[in-house]
């Protein structure tokens, strides 16, 4: 291991929370009061999701295509769910009924009739696997007919217009059969009495099967698919899907390579619950999330399992905040054992890794990751922006002493004022091994400059806490102010409980945002109703301060990994445009993107480099024919592909490798994955010989670059 500067180590250790961006001031207002009037819907909810059988591989929801101007329990509740807003839509729904769908052509016009007039709920849709293999899929909505002979004409004429499409009627009223031709039959059952539609088919599936399927839809509010559901979507109108990939698995081994399986359980897919994506509302707030309900195991083995504890105190109103949680000494040295495990890191244990870091550097790793966290807050209250973190006391100390050890210019001073201790850390820039040219600029000057510049950091002790900051004033300021507030439960009035998880997370409050995207979404009524040809009364619509819109919204950006779940989460106060609307708007998306820009890329290399090691496997396993067959007096020359034990090189293709070439003894492993980068990508294992024995195998060889590559590989 290369040794590191103690000055770097230093800075990284106690600067990494000091570089944050800005937000506007704003003034604090109260919130606005709730409106007494009853709320009305447009549509309803599914009703699918709390029925499904218990051998469902996914299932997905598609919004209601008028579910977008329906209340649901977020800020914009009573601007939609008002009686005046519900009879402005109303009457937009009828100008694209009359002046729109009745324009369409014959065979187009019943089915959109259907769909956009009749449907008063999402559309549904669960693949169920049957012990046939086949999975059967079921659809279900909700429709508005009372009776049971509007809803029969509404589908003959649905049906015209299908090609060998036949309408068959079945035992109940309406119940029936849709023969859509040779092997491909569609049960129906419309039941009035909740209005519930209901169609199920799968490839070669018979009427009897077809029924036998309807009868397994039962009310089931165990399924371990609701749990993820209640996470993104509550309302259970929005977009949402999930899939259980340990129940696909059955239908996966049907068709794939079995190297191909292999690997999926090497990453753990085969025991992940479910994977689920969707943009709905859950805890008052709207959300885009991504989850993945997943034990501990396979790729789940190298990300930190994280539970915050944040004890930061905020003076005053907070305006933004962000979480970053660092590994402890502990986590680093469990995803160490598995990297070891995956010949990714090059240690007999964790001690020897700790040791050899302690002789190299001054320190054992443990006092560097000890020193402060996990858990590291950034946050911008009414005094300004701070940094706050846990501490040890002890570790700290560590840090310094090796410090002057080192004899590194590291000046730390304190100062007292008006009760409270200031610390100061000024640290001398030069010292830094990648340091600039002075022939760059100016041989006098630029040494002169690089001679007196220091990095300076404040900050003071409260309890357990440390709270940094860029200049002494903003300590003072906060030292002399008493309104303290929480940022956890500003986090979890703003969030809910999503922060105790979070590797990362950016969450901002923005002032009027409702009320500001309730004036650009009346214009989009207007808009609306121009584009349909009909007229709509917009003055009778309430006044924004009538429908209790809070005075702050929330956006935010979020990586979590808890115990149960790993997900990526944007969160809203009324829907993904409140990242452009109002004050603030600017400043988060930057935020949002910087994140993205830092956090997707690493992401990648990682996923990469997961399933590159992955395709390593294939390599040990032909290392060891080769090395078996030296063993037993086999000339290396002679151990080419189709030797023994040693398949051709195509054999071995999968969605990772092109090609294994083996050529008198050399294992040249081609790999095909697109995000490697163009051209050829290759990695060689060449046999060195002790003696008459392959003593081990030098794998620097071939194309691939180093960060994709196993660490005794580059």
């Amino acid at each position: 291991m290369k040794a590191l500067s103690m000055t770097k180590l230093l800075i990284a250790t106690l600067a990494w929370g000091l570089i944050i961006t800005g937000c506007s001031e704003s003034e604090k207002k109260g919130s606005s009061a709730e409106p007494g009037f009853k709320v009305e819907s447009l549509t309803e909810e599914g009703w699918l999701y709390g029925h499904l059988p218990e051998n469902t591989v996914a299932y997905a929801r598609l919004p209601n295509p008028w579910g977008s101007f329906s209340q649901k329990d977020d800020s914009f509740k009573y601007a939609l769910g008002n009686a005046e807003h519900v009879k402005v839509v109303k009457q937009i729904q009828q100008g694209v009924y009359d002046n729109i769908l009745t324009k369409l052509d014959k065979q187009a016009k019943p089915l959109a009739e259907l769909y956009f007039e009749h449907t008063k709920g999402p559309l549904e849709l669960a693949f169920v696997n049957q012990n046939a293999g086949q999975p059967i899929i079921y659809v279900g909505t909700r429709l508005d007919y009372d009776k049971v002979d509007g809803f029969k004409q509404a589908l003959t004429s649905a049906t015209q217009g299908m090609p060998n499409a036949k309408l068959l009627d079945g035992n109940k009223a309406g119940q029936g059969f849709i023969n859509m031709g040779p092997g491909m039959v569609i049960y129906y059952h419309f039941d009035v009495s909740d209005q519930r539609l209901t169609l199920i088919s799968g490839m070669g599936a018979s009427v009897t099967s077809l029924e036998k399927a309807a009868e397994s839809i039962k009310p089931n509010e165990q399924h371990e698919m609701l749990a993820l559901e209640a996470n993104i979507d509550s309302s259970h109108q929005g977009l949402f899907a999930w899939v259980s990939p340990k129940n696909a698995m059955p239908l996966m081994q049907m068709g794939m390579p079995p190297q191909e399986l292999q690997k999926l359980k090497e990453l753990g897919v085969d025991q992940a619950n479910g994977l689920a994506l969707g943009y709905g509302v859950s805890s008052g707030k709207t959300r885009l999330k991504l989850i993945l309900d997943m034990p501990d195991v396979g790729v789940r083995r190298f990300i930190p399992i994280v539970d915050n504890k944040i004890d930061a105190k905020a003076v005053g109103e907070v305006k933004w905040a962000g979480i970053m949680s660092l590994p402890t000494s502990e986590q680093a040295q469990r995803i160490a054992e598995h990297l070891k495990a995956l010949g990714e890191v090059n240690y007999d244990s964790w001690e020897q890794l700790n040791s050899g870091f302690e002789s190299e550097v001054g320190l054992k790793l443990d006092v560097l990751l000890n020193a402060f966290g996990p858990e590291v807050v950034v946050f911008k209250d009414e005094i300004g922006t701070f940094a706050s973190t846990r501490y040890s006391n002890t570790n700290i100390k560590k840090l310094l002493l090796k410090a002057q050890e080192e004899e590194v210019k590291v000046d730390y001073r304190a100062y007292e004022k008006n009760g409270a201790l200031i610390h100061h850390l000024r640290v001398a820039m030069n010292q830094l091994d990648a340091k600039p040219s002075s022939a760059e600029i100016g041989p006098e000057i630029g040494a002169m400059v690089l001679n007196n510049y220091h990095e300076n950091y404040f900050w003071m002790l409260e309890g357990d806490q440390v709270v940094f900051a860029s200049v002494p004033q903003l300590l003072l300021e906060r030292h002399s102010q008493k309104d303290r507030r929480s940022i956890a439960d500003w986090f979890k009035q703003q969030q809910g409980d999503g922060y105790q998880s979070s590797l990362l997370n950016f969450t901002a409050t923005v002032d009027d945002l409702s009320r500001t995207s309730y004036h650009y979404y009346l214009e989009l009524l207007i808009m609306l109703a121009d584009l349909s040809g009909t007229s709509i009364d917009l003055v009778s619509l309430p006044m924004a301060r009538e429908l209790g819109f809070p005075d702050k919204g929330t956006v935010g950006v979020s990586l979590s990994s808890g115990k149960e779940y790993l997900g990526l989460e944007f969160t809203f106060e009324n829907g993904a445009t409140d990242v452009m609307v109002g004050a603030g708007g600017a400043t988060t998306v930057a935020v949002i993107g910087v994140l993205a820009a830092v956090a997707i890329p690493a992401y990648q290399d990682y996923t990469v480099r997961a399933q590159t090691s992955s395709a390593m496997y294939t390599a040990e396993a032909i290392k060891a024919q080769v090395a078996m067959s030296v063993v037993e007096g086999t000339k290396i020359e002679d151990i080419d592909n189709g030797y023994g034990e040693i398949g051709q090189p195509e054999s071995y293709r999968s969605g990772m490798i092109e090609k294994v070439v083996v050529n008198d003894g050399v294992i040249t492993v081609h790999l095909s994955n697109p995000s490697l980068g163009y051209g050829p990508q290759t990695v060689v294992y060449v046999p060195m010989f002790n003696g008459k024995q392959i003593s081990y195998w030098d794998c620097s060889g071939g194309t691939l670059a180093a960060k994709y590559r196993p660490a005794r590989c580059k």
